[in-house]
C-alpha cells in the first residue's frame, strides 16, 4: 500500500469514528440513585421536571424533537416489596414550542439493594429498567438500563456513584452496551438542607472504545436538596425535594443550560 493510500485510510477511519454520536444523557430522569427503597407495602410518588434553557436546536437524527426549550415531566410511582426490593415505573411527557405537548414513553423498573440490617460500610444496589419511548424521543424505541449503585455517607458528607450501562433492544446498535456514568457529592448543612454537585456523562458505545471526547456528553449541576440534620430521627414519610441548574461541558452535549427539579412523597 502506498503512503498516500495509507494516510487516506487513516483519515477515513478517524472521520468515521468522529461521526459516531455518543448516546444522549437521559433528559427525563436526571437523578443519581442511592440505596433508599420504600418500606414493604409503602407507596411513593416522585415528579421529575426539567427544562432546557439553551441547547441543541437541530435534531440529532431525522424526526427527533431537539433539546432547546424542551420541557419534560416524569411521574415515577413506586412501591416497596421487601427491605431489599422496590418496583417502580416512569411515565414521561414532553412539551416543545414546535412539537407541542406529547406522550414521551414509559418504563418499568426493579431496584435491588443490600439491606441496611447487614451494616455494610458502603451502600450497594442495582436498578434495572426496560422501556419503550417514541422515535422522536429516542431513535430506536425499546431499550434497557442497568444502574449499579455505590453510596456512602457519614451524616454530613454523602457520595454516590452510578456506573450506568445499557443498550437498545431494537435498531442497528441493539445489544451494544453504552456507558453513561453519573455521580453526586453533597454536604449536609445541618440546617434542613444540603448543597452539592451532580455529574452526568454519555460516553458512547463500549465496543467502539467510546466516542471522541468532543462528541461525548458531559453535564454538571449545582444542587440543592432537603436533608434532615445528622442526628435527626428518620422520617419515612418526609417530603423529598431536589433542585439544580446544570451546564454542558462539551460541544457534543445537547443541553448547554438546563434546570431540573424532583419532588417526592412516600405515603
Amino acid at each position: 500500500m502506498s503512503t498516500s493510500r495509507l494516510w487516506l485510510l487513516i483519515l477515513t477511519i478517524c472521520t468515521t469514528l468522529n461521526a459516531l454520536p455518543a448516546h444522549a444523557i437521559d433528559r427525563f430522569e436526571i437523578q443519581v440513585y442511592d440505596d433508599d427503597v420504600a418500606a414493604p407495602g409503602q407507596f411513593g410518588l416522585e415528579v421529575h421536571g426539567s427544562y432546557t434553557i439553551l441547547g441543541a436546536k437541530t435534531p440529532e437524527y431525522p424526526g427527533e424533537v431537539p433539546a432547546h426549550q424542551s420541557a419534560r415531566m416524569t411521574l415515577e410511582p413506586a412501591i416497596g416489596v421487601t427491605d431489599w426490593l422496590e418496583f417502580g415505573a416512569y411515565l414521561q411527557f414532553l412539551v416543545h414550542p414546535d412539537a407541542g405537548a406529547r406522550w414521551a414513553g414509559a418504563k418499568v423498573r426493579a431496584k435491588f439493594v443490600v439491606p441496611e440490617r447487614l451494616k455494610l460500610p458502603v451502600h450497594l444496589g442495582i436498578n434495572v429498567e426496560v422501556g419503550r419511548v417514541p422515535g422522536e424521543i429516542e431513535q430506536y424505541g425499546w431499550a434497557n438500563e442497568f444502574r449499579p449503585i455505590v453510596a456512602w455517607t457519614n451524616g454530613v458528607w454523602t457520595a454516590a456513584l452510578n456506573p450506568i450501562f445499557g443498550y437498545a433492544l431494537t435498531g442497528p446498535d441493539r445489544f451494544k452496551p453504552e456507558f453513561e456514568p453519573c455521580g453526586k457529592v453533597s454536604w449536609n448543612t445541618q440546617r434542613g438542607f444540603a448543597l452539592g454537585v451532580e455529574y452526568y456523562a454519555g460516553l458512547g458505545l463500549m465496543s467502539e472504545g467510546f466516542s471522541p471526547v468532543g462528541q461525548q456528553e458531559h453535564l454538571a449541576f449545582a444542587v440543592f436538596d432537603l436533608a434532615p440534620p445528622k442526628d435527626a430521627e428518620e422520617d419515612k414519610k418526609a417530603w423529598e425535594f431536589n433542585a439544580a441548574i446544570g451546564h454542558g461541558l462539551t460541544s457534543g452535549t445537547a443541553q448547554e443550560w438546563v434546570v431540573k427539579t424532583i419532588v417526592g412523597k412516600p405515603f
